[in-house]
Protein backbone atom coordinates (compact mmCIF):
# COMPACT_ATOMS: atom_id res chain seq x y z
CA UNK A 1 0.00 0.00 0.00
CA UNK A 2 1.28 3.21 -0.81
CA UNK A 3 1.54 5.67 2.07
CA UNK A 4 3.04 8.99 1.09
CA UNK A 5 1.70 12.32 0.89
CA UNK A 6 0.82 13.82 -3.13
CA UNK A 7 -0.06 17.00 -4.09
CA UNK A 8 -0.81 18.22 -7.72
CA UNK A 9 0.46 21.63 -8.82
CA UNK A 10 0.13 23.58 -12.14
CA UNK A 11 3.33 23.54 -14.19
CA UNK A 12 2.80 25.37 -17.63
CA UNK A 13 0.22 22.90 -18.93
CA UNK A 14 1.20 19.63 -16.77
CA UNK A 15 0.31 18.97 -13.64
CA UNK A 16 3.44 17.88 -11.05
CA UNK A 17 2.27 15.86 -8.11
CA UNK A 18 5.17 16.56 -5.10
CA UNK A 19 5.73 13.99 -3.36
CA UNK A 20 6.52 13.93 0.55
CA UNK A 21 7.70 9.95 1.22
CA UNK A 22 8.45 9.00 4.61
CA UNK A 23 11.64 6.90 5.56
CA UNK A 24 11.23 3.21 5.12
CA UNK A 25 8.59 3.18 2.60
CA UNK A 26 8.87 0.63 0.56
CA UNK A 27 7.14 0.83 -3.42
CA UNK A 28 6.52 -2.47 -4.53
CA UNK A 29 6.07 -3.06 -8.14
CA UNK A 30 2.25 -2.97 -7.44
CA UNK A 31 2.56 0.17 -5.73
CA UNK A 32 5.10 1.57 -8.49
CA UNK A 33 2.43 0.95 -11.06
CA UNK A 34 -0.59 1.81 -9.22
CA UNK A 35 1.55 5.44 -8.16
CA UNK A 36 2.61 8.50 -9.56
CA UNK A 37 5.57 6.39 -11.25
CA UNK A 38 3.23 4.37 -13.53
CA UNK A 39 4.09 5.10 -17.12
CA UNK A 40 0.55 3.47 -18.50
CA UNK A 41 -3.55 4.41 -17.05
CA UNK A 42 -3.52 0.60 -17.16
CA UNK A 43 -0.40 -0.16 -15.53
CA UNK A 44 1.54 -1.47 -18.03
CA UNK A 45 4.82 -0.04 -19.51
CA UNK A 46 5.79 0.99 -23.12
CA UNK A 47 8.79 1.52 -24.57
CA UNK A 48 7.93 4.34 -26.90
CA UNK A 49 9.76 6.16 -24.48
CA UNK A 50 6.96 8.44 -23.38
CA UNK A 51 8.53 8.62 -19.82
CA UNK A 52 7.23 10.61 -16.46
CA UNK A 53 9.62 12.81 -15.12
CA UNK A 54 10.60 12.72 -11.67
CA UNK A 55 13.26 14.97 -9.60
CA UNK A 56 14.29 14.18 -5.76
CA UNK A 57 14.72 17.53 -3.83
CA UNK A 58 15.60 16.19 -0.89
CA UNK A 59 15.95 12.39 1.09
CA UNK A 60 17.30 9.56 -0.39
CA UNK A 61 15.69 6.51 -2.48
CA UNK A 62 16.85 3.45 -3.85
CA UNK A 63 15.14 1.97 -7.23
CA UNK A 64 16.00 -1.59 -7.86
CA UNK A 65 15.06 -2.98 -11.31
CA UNK A 66 14.31 -6.41 -10.19
CA UNK A 67 14.63 -7.75 -13.90
CA UNK A 68 17.91 -6.69 -14.24
CA UNK A 69 19.50 -6.04 -10.37
CA UNK A 70 20.41 -2.44 -11.45
CA UNK A 71 19.93 -0.59 -8.51
CA UNK A 72 20.15 3.42 -8.94
CA UNK A 73 20.51 5.82 -5.89
CA UNK A 74 18.52 8.70 -6.09
CA UNK A 75 19.35 11.75 -3.89
CA UNK A 76 19.11 15.61 -4.33
CA UNK A 77 19.20 16.63 -7.57
CA UNK A 78 18.36 13.45 -9.12
CA UNK A 79 16.11 13.93 -12.01
CA UNK A 80 14.67 10.89 -14.78
CA UNK A 81 14.63 13.86 -18.33
CA UNK A 82 16.97 11.94 -20.40
CA UNK A 83 17.48 8.29 -18.34
CA UNK A 84 15.34 5.72 -20.13
CA UNK A 85 14.59 2.66 -17.34
CA UNK A 86 13.67 -0.58 -19.40
CA UNK A 87 9.98 -1.85 -18.91
CA UNK A 88 10.01 -4.52 -16.30
CA UNK A 89 9.83 -4.91 -12.29
CA UNK A 90 10.57 -2.28 -10.24
CA UNK A 91 11.17 -1.78 -6.13
CA UNK A 92 11.58 1.55 -4.41
CA UNK A 93 13.54 1.38 -0.95
CA UNK A 94 13.05 5.06 0.84
CA UNK A 95 16.31 5.30 2.98
CA UNK A 96 15.19 8.93 3.92
CA UNK A 97 12.37 10.70 4.23
CA UNK A 98 12.04 12.35 0.43
CA UNK A 99 10.73 15.27 -0.90
CA UNK A 100 10.21 14.73 -4.97
CA UNK A 101 8.36 15.59 -8.02
CA UNK A 102 6.65 13.38 -10.33
CA UNK A 103 4.84 14.22 -13.77
CA UNK A 104 3.33 11.33 -15.60
CA UNK A 105 3.03 11.07 -18.88
CA UNK A 106 -1.03 11.24 -18.22
CA UNK A 107 -0.27 14.64 -16.37
CA UNK A 108 1.38 16.24 -19.51
CA UNK A 109 -1.20 17.13 -21.14
CA UNK A 110 0.59 16.81 -24.38
CA UNK A 111 3.74 18.46 -23.79
CA UNK A 112 6.56 16.97 -25.49
CA UNK A 113 9.85 15.95 -23.23
CA UNK A 114 11.50 17.77 -25.66
CA UNK A 115 10.24 20.87 -24.47
CA UNK A 116 11.14 20.23 -20.78
CA UNK A 117 14.62 20.60 -19.20
CA UNK A 118 16.14 20.25 -15.81
CA UNK A 119 16.88 23.26 -13.48
CA UNK A 120 18.32 23.91 -10.30
CA UNK A 121 20.67 25.91 -8.28
CA UNK A 122 22.71 25.50 -5.18
CA UNK A 123 22.08 27.89 -2.44
CA UNK A 124 23.77 31.20 -3.23
CA UNK A 125 24.15 30.58 -6.72
CA UNK A 126 22.46 32.68 -9.45
CA UNK A 127 21.80 32.89 -13.19
CA UNK A 128 20.10 34.63 -15.47
CA UNK A 129 16.42 33.69 -16.93
CA UNK A 130 16.22 35.67 -20.38
CA UNK A 131 12.68 36.71 -21.89
CA UNK A 132 10.77 33.88 -22.23
CA UNK A 133 11.75 31.88 -19.72
CA UNK A 134 8.89 29.44 -18.06
CA UNK A 135 10.62 28.19 -14.95
CA UNK A 136 8.26 26.16 -12.90
CA UNK A 137 9.94 26.52 -9.17
CA UNK A 138 9.46 23.39 -7.76
CA UNK A 139 11.11 23.31 -4.46
CA UNK A 140 12.91 25.88 -2.51
CA UNK A 141 13.58 29.74 -2.32
CA UNK A 142 14.59 31.87 -4.74
CA UNK A 143 15.49 35.70 -5.19
CA UNK A 144 14.26 38.05 -8.08
CA UNK A 145 15.39 41.45 -7.83
CA UNK A 146 13.85 42.75 -4.05
CA UNK A 147 11.32 39.89 -3.96
CA UNK A 148 11.62 36.20 -2.58
CA UNK A 149 9.75 33.28 -4.24
CA UNK A 150 8.93 30.20 -2.72
CA UNK A 151 8.72 27.26 -4.59
CA UNK A 152 6.17 25.74 -6.16
CA UNK A 153 5.40 28.52 -8.38
CA UNK A 154 5.26 29.10 -11.99
CA UNK A 155 7.31 32.24 -13.01
CA UNK A 156 7.25 33.93 -16.65
CA UNK A 157 9.93 36.18 -17.51
CA UNK A 158 7.72 38.41 -19.70
CA UNK A 159 10.15 42.00 -19.83
CA UNK A 160 13.72 41.89 -20.26
CA UNK A 161 16.41 39.04 -18.73
CA UNK A 162 16.23 38.58 -14.97
CA UNK A 163 18.74 37.49 -12.20
CA UNK A 164 17.64 34.60 -10.00
CA UNK A 165 19.77 33.85 -6.77
CA UNK A 166 18.54 30.24 -4.52
CA UNK A 167 18.58 31.83 -1.21
CA UNK A 168 18.18 27.52 -0.55
CA UNK A 169 18.97 25.09 -2.80
CA UNK A 170 16.08 24.85 -5.60
CA UNK A 171 14.54 22.65 -7.93
CA UNK A 172 12.40 23.04 -11.03
CA UNK A 173 11.92 22.66 -14.62
CA UNK A 174 12.19 25.07 -17.49
CA UNK A 175 9.26 24.60 -20.28
CA UNK A 176 9.76 25.85 -23.71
Amino acid sequence: MVTYQQKPVRAFGTIALLLDIPAGTLLDDEDVRKGCFVVQPDGSYNETRDKFIWMVFSGHMRHTHLDTGVVTERLAGYCSLGIYDKPGVTRVDVIENTKMMCIPPQLRNGVPLEDISRWQLSEGESAALSKGTKLFLASGTAQIGNVQITGPRQISVTSGDKNITAVTAVYGLTFA
